[in-house]
């Protein structure tokens, strides 16, 4: 059986290669997407990172997260496009879909490693465990 995981080092080369093809700094890029430019340069050489600050970077390259994903056999899915609010996680929907006795349980966050396990344990694109806006 093939072990699925988040590649943050692609992802940060992916990051890396359009930020100079946009002919941006670090501070340009992180003052346009709303995550710091130390988090982002810390992807890599980091194994687990915070979902929602991941899945913006994903949403501005316009790729899908599955693109990041080793071993994935779930369908990709685009991230709601931007404008349409603030890309969040749904901690219910994850909570329900890891089957994660403690569910959401007031959590806020979460890992993009455990946000991937949850949808692929469930056969879903991670897109699906997304929501926009602040509620």
């Amino acid at each position: 059986m093939t072990t699925t995981h988040f590649d943050l080092q692609a992802l940060f080369h992916a990051i890396n290669a359009e930020r100079q093809r946009q002919h941006l700094t670090w501070t340009e890029l992180s003052r346009h997407v709303g995550v710091s430019a130390s988090t982002i340069r810390r992807y890599s050489q980091a194994n687990d990172a915070e979902a929602d600050g991941v899945l913006i970077l994903i949403q501005w390259l316009a790729t899908t997260p599955e693109d990041y994903i080793t071993g994935n056999t779930i369908t990709p899915q685009k991230l709601t496009p931007p404008g349409d609010g603030p890309l969040r996680v749904d901690m219910n929907l994850v909570g329900d879909a890891s089957q994660d006795p403690r569910g959401a349980d007031g959590r806020t966050r979460t890992t993009i490693q455990r946000l991937v396990r949850a949808a692929q344990d469930t056969n879903q694109p991670v897109a699906s465990l997304t929501r926009t806006g602040d509620t």
